[in-house]
């Protein structure tokens, strides 16, 4: 294993060795090679990525990830989050995760689109709670409601309760697309969106490797 990929897995932890091979384990190093020949823009490797959702995490906290894909986020926040809810709209996706977590207790795969979970579930939510929004669409395999992006119901419905939770992170993912200037993406919230809702709840934010990331402390 390269001296890079090393210094990853000591901040995520040691990977699920029934899923990752030494093939796959050096396809990240190559991964991460062309990341650096790019210039380290957006978007990060995985790792990268997974390396800054535990960094800005809170420990121990109740974790709400939108848009679970092939779970490998979700692998990695239950095994350090009391308890992980993620929701997954698109049917074959959900009954992969459904079957990969039937064993691990402390994970919930929720069927359905965050607009029609959150309204219920993110109202019972207190103590620490840390949300990773990634349910954007991302293409073919992938649920496509009305809108490309939910996040802001989602985001909406996070500060209707944020009064119930003692801490709160808020991170959103691809922040790139959230510009107001790309065709395809034109229906998602801006930059300027994000911060304005931002400050109009009291969070602390910044942007690390293409992820907004907004807290209640």
């Amino acid at each position: 294993m390269s001296t890079i990929l090393k210094k990853i897995t000591r901040i995520i932890g040691k990977p699920d060795e029934t899923r990752r091979t030494t093939d796959a384990a050096e396809g990240e190093v190559n991964i991460y090679k062309e990341w650096e020949q790019r210039g380290f823009t957006a978007p990060s490797p995985h790792l990268i990525k997974q390396a800054v959702v535990l960094r800005n995490g809170i420990p121990g906290a109740t974790w709400v990830e939108t848009g679970t894909y092939m779970g490998q986020t979700t692998e990695l926040l239950s095994r350090h989050g009391s308890k992980v809810y993620s929701i997954e709209p698109e049917p074959t996706l959900y009954a992969n995760a459904k079957q990969r977590f039937r064993s691990v207790s402390n994970v919930e795969i929720l069927n359905g689109t965050s607009e029609d979970i959150f309204p219920t579930l993110v109202p019972t939510l207190t103590g620490a709670v840390s949300f990773w929004l990634d349910g954007h669409y991302s293409g073919d395999g992938t649920h496509k409601g009305p809108l490309d992006t939910p996040v802001e119901r989602e985001m909406a419905c996070i500060a209707d309760n944020l009064r119930h939770m003692d801490k709160a992170v808020i991170m959103i993912d691809d922040i790139r697309l959230f510009n107001g200037q790309i065709h395809a993406y034109g229906n998602y919230p801006t930059l300027d969106d994000l911060v304005n809702w931002a400050r109009a709840n009291g969070l602390a934010w910044h942007i690390e490797q293409d992820i907004f990331i907004a807290k209640k402390t």
